[in-house]
């Protein structure tokens, strides 16, 4: 029996840049806190007594690495070292060109130019597993990087592993870098597939397994959830059981309040009150009020700061470990579904019919107007668009009446 580690996305040194740009003292908490969590799992790998560590590519947040970066890197590997432990590192699209050599003697960097296998043994010297794995040769890798790895597996002692940092079935919230079919691992050699790319948690199938060990610490309320590593064991007949450690320092979500039911201040703060999560671990909260309400238009009214400010006192004497993150306010005016429904099929409607490009390009805006907008903000900004239409058409809102 022996046990190993399978952890993927550190992304150390990632800027938390919509963060440094809020808050820059909890931007540079954030900022350190992965570095912190390496080292957490690397004690947890030595208490659960786990004879290698699996790093499934992004150690990095940039193929460049800082001097920071590189150096508490490497102190961790020292210390898995020092405990006995091996760490095996197949890069991935972020930290692709991250030096190979200079490495401690404990950790190998597997290469890009082909997939490599190497042995691991027991105390007495027989091997108990195999572990093959390949790095990426570029940021936008595109090749499928499973037959490689499965062919190097192939007639391999002991327990085979096969480390990939990959998009497997086209998982359409990440970029689709070193594509591969689940079918194709499914029908392979590996016994395990230690997967990295995907930042949830996610097993893909049991037999053999495929497991994306997710983010150790979620960077936004777009990675919420408990996360860490997965601590696989494997019996002497072979069978392997995964298990979840988390480990994150800060736990982020999302809480949405329906204020349905709610009409006056007094019975908003209640309402928060009631709804907040039982977590403990240092949690920054994302606060949706949603709902048809009477307070639509005074909660729309109300700017950021005073909504943060609202609610951050009652967070802070009810959960001192708690911040918040930000308020987004999604609520409608208090009007029947039916009526609702009728107006936003017409909102609909007439989006249907619109070609935003040719919109935007009869604006008088410079090119670089939206520049500043990822993805899900420009989406937020078109709900919130259709929102502020509806209570419009419905007359609920100063720029209907």
């Amino acid at each position: 029996m022996f046990r190993f580690l399978h952890c993927a996305d550190l992304h150390l040194g990632s800027p938390f840049a919509a963060w440094r740009k809020l808050r820059p003292a909890e931007a540079k908490a954030l900022a350190l806190a992965p570095y912190a969590v390496f080292d957490r799992l690397a004690d947890l790998a030595a208490e659960h007594g786990a004879r290698f560590v699996v790093l499934a590519g992004d150690v990095f947040d940039t193929s460049e690495p800082s001097l920071y970066a590189a150096a508490r890197f490497r102190a961790t590997l020292e210390k898995l070292g020092q405990k006995g432990v091996r760490v095996f590192w197949a890069a991935g699209n972020h930290d692709w060109g991250a030096e190979r050599e200079g490495l401690p003697v404990n950790t190998t960097r597997f290469s890009a130019e082909k997939a490599e296998c190497f042995s691991v043994t027991d105390a007495n010297g027989k091997t108990v597993a195999s572990v093959a794995g390949i790095s990426h040769a570029a940021p936008d890798e595109r090749n499928d990087l499973a037959p490689a790895v499965d062919a190097a597996l192939a007639g391999a002692p002991g327990f085979r592993i096969g480390v990939l940092h990959a998009n497997v079935d086209g998982d359409p919230g990440h970029e689709p870098y070193a594509p591969v079919p689940l079918a194709e691992l499914a029908s392979g050699h590996a016994d395990y597939w230690a997967l990295g790319h995907i930042h949830r948690r996610r097993v893909l199938c049991e037999r053999p397994f495929a497991v994306y060990a997710g983010s150790p610490q979620g960077r936004s309320v777009g990675e919420p959830g408990p996360r860490g590593a997965v601590l696989v064991e494997v019996d002497d007949a072979g069978r392997a059981t995964p298990r979840m450690l988390d480990a994150q320092l800060f736990r982020f979500e999302t809480l949405t309040l329906d204020l349905r039911e709610v009409g006056d201040v007094a019975a908003l703060e209640a309402a928060f009150r009631k709804a907040l999560p039982d977590i403990r671990t240092p949690l920054y909260l994302r606060l949706v009020l949603a709902g048809g309400t009477p307070l639509n238009a005074r909660l729309r009214a109300a700017g950021n700061e005073e909504l943060e400010e609202l609610f951050s006192s009652v967070l802070r004497s009810e959960c001192r470990h708690a911040a918040l993150e930000s308020v987004i306010v999604r609520t409608t005016a208090p009007l029947s579904a039916a009526r609702r429904e009728g107006l936003a099929a017409e909102v609909a409607a007439v989006r249907g019919e619109v070609d935003p490009a040719r919109l935007l390009a009869a604006l008088p805006l410079s090119p670089g107007e939206f520049s500043g907008f990822d993805e899900a903000e420009l989406s937020e900004i078109k709900r919130e668009a259709e929102e502020l239409l509806l209570d419009c058409l419905s007359g609920e809102s100063e720029a209907g009446r």
